[in-house]
């Protein structure tokens, strides 16, 4: 070579070298692209297995209803009622879905005598239904007959015990009114009336002998032992009336005398006797 000729150098690159290195980031992003699709694929045959498990597995399928609570209902017929509502709806016969709610609501609007039902969940299909009956309040006397009336004031189809008999207050219906059983007779408010008299008059030292209703609800009128009657007002507060009628009968007292035919509290803040 001769001097102050220029020497060309060629600078040698692997083609296959730079082809790796460039190639690298784009294998690795898609490694990281199939991992996350395999773990996706995991997880959802995972969560389907659990939906599987918690909804159509016969696993927690409803297989024995136990009943408890009843008192006059027939225990085969609210059997028969749960195994419809029951079998109305898929879930229904699931034991984490079944609602207790439409238990509760259904058995009332088809059983009067129901006050409230609840459901008990007992792993893995056994359903406990715990149901709460009406309690009887007072009898009702009319058209010869005698029939129960429950807290919320339906009659109950149904002859009354001689316990009953004994523990409630026996109203009579002078109006002889025709008494259906399921049927509402009376309000809640005059059922409360009537048992908070029949339970306070005794301590205030006074024997009921007999409850009558003349024309209306509104009115009740009590024969004591004493001989006269007592006239309330079922629409006022028990309590104000009793409280006067015991001042009447200490103002009596002290006077040495007593009612002869009746003590009449139906007045607001007064009181008439005779």
């Amino acid at each position: 070579m001769k001097i102050g000729q220029k020497r060309s150098v060629k600078h040698r690159t692997s083609g296959s070298q730079f082809s790796a290195s460039s190639a690298s980031p784009t294998a690795a992003a898609k490694n990281v692209e199939y991992k996350k699709i395999f773990k996706i694929s995991i997880y959802s045959i995972i969560f389907l297995a659990l939906i599987y498990a918690i909804v159509l597995s016969p696993l927690l399928r409803i297989k024995k209803i136990e009943i408890s609570g009843l008192q006059t209902l027939n225990q085969d017929d609210i059997n028969y009622q749960l195994e419809k509502i029951i079998a109305g709806s898929y879930f229904n016969n699931n034991i984490l879905f079944i609602s207790g709610g439409q238990i509760d609501s259904q058995l009332r609007a088809d059983n009067y005598q129901i006050a409230k039902a609840e459901i008990i969940r007992v792993p893995f299909n056994t359903l406990k239904v715990v149901v709460q009956e009406q309690k009887p309040s007072i009898l009702w006397q009319s058209n010869g007959s005698l029939s129960i009336f429950k807290e919320d004031g339906r009659a109950y189809a149904g002859e009354p015990s001689d316990e009953l008999k004994s523990t409630l207050p026996i109203v009579e219906d002078s109006t002889n009114l025709e008494v259906v059983a399921g049927s509402q007779i009376v309000s809640r408010s005059f059922l409360e009336f009537v048992t908070m008299i029949y339970r306070q008059l005794p301590e205030k030292g006074i024997k009921a002998t007999s409850f009558e209703i003349k024309e209306t609800t509104t009115e009740l009128f009590v024969s004591t032992q004493a001989g006269y009657v007592i006239r309330f007002d079922t629409t006022r507060p028990s309590s104000e009336q009793l409280t006067d009628l015991v001042a009447v009968l200490d103002l009596l007292q002290q006077r040495g005398s007593t009612p002869k035919e009746y003590i009449d509290l139906r007045v607001n803040g007064r009181a008439f006797y005779k």
